[in-house]
């Protein structure tokens, strides 16, 4: 293993989400994640995972899984969630694609993925406290800021190989964290959404003119089935006369 590869937490886990209050722009409230939110998204899952066909929660890339125009391919599955004060912690079996990104550095963050406003816990003044986990996604930019990075360079420190802990390192071991900058996230997301609205715009206007035109193209078939019906019953008619005369 070279020192350019980045390495996973030797116990397996990876946080999920860190605890705070993180506001969602597009669904207008401020998400609370706390230890008794933690507590009951860990509860609910292991719930779920007392289902024997129960697969686990799915990862994916980038959240490809909640658009139908993307691949939902798995970037692992989680199979054990944990509550702790720093936030939720997952152990992930992952697929191989999703551990070649991870081990490549091409993703180095987790997004969680929360029930709608309605279904979470409301807290009001627009705070609702998520209880159940959806789905999670590998991203470099997601909307809970101040996750701990899933894999870390290895680096030399005083002769000393230093693995993933949580948290990145500068020269010196010195820790640091997540330098995504608020403008950068705002900014990427606002494209996302874009994209994401253009795709709705598109999509609803192609099968708009799908149905006008799969009706009219219905109504030209039929027209030519029953043209050529009557031309093969005109033709068995003149041949029956020529028979009979």
């Amino acid at each position: 293993m070279g020192d350019k590869d980045f390495v996973l937490a030797g116990d397996g886990w990876v946080q999920v989400t860190p605890c705070g209050d993180f506001p969602h722009v597009g669904a207008g409230v401020t998400q609370v994640i706390d230890r008794a939110a933690c507590d009951r998204i860990a509860a609910d899952f292991n719930g779920r995972k007392s289902d024997a066909n129960f697969p686990g929660v799915l990862v994916d890339f980038d959240h490809f899984s909640l658009d139908t125009e993307k691949s939902s391919e798995a970037a692992g599955w989680i199979s054990d969630l944990e509550s702790r004060d720093t936030g939720l912690w997952a152990r992930v079996r992952w697929s191989d694609a999703g551990l070649a990104a991870v081990r490549g550095g091409r993703f180095r963050l987790m997004s969680p993925v929360f029930p709608p406003p309605s279904q979470c816990e409301d807290l009001g003044g627009g705070k609702i406290r998520p209880v159940k986990l959806v789905s999670v996604a590998l991203t470099n930019e997601p909307n809970i800021r101040g996750g701990r990075p899933i894999a870390n360079r290895r680096s030399e420190d005083g002769g000393r190989k230093t693995e993933a802990r949580g948290l990145r390192t500068e020269g010196g071991g010195k820790e640091i964290g997540n330098r995504w900058s608020d403008v950068a996230r705002a900014a990427s997301l606002a494209v996302r959404r874009a994209k994401a609205e253009a795709r709705k715009k598109d999509e609803g206007e192609r099968m708009k003119d799908e149905s006008v035109t799969g009706d009219s193209n219905a109504e030209t078939r039929e027209t030519q089935r029953l043209g050529a019906a009557r031309e093969v019953v005109k033709r068995e008619l003149g041949e029956k006369r020529s028979t009979l005369k």
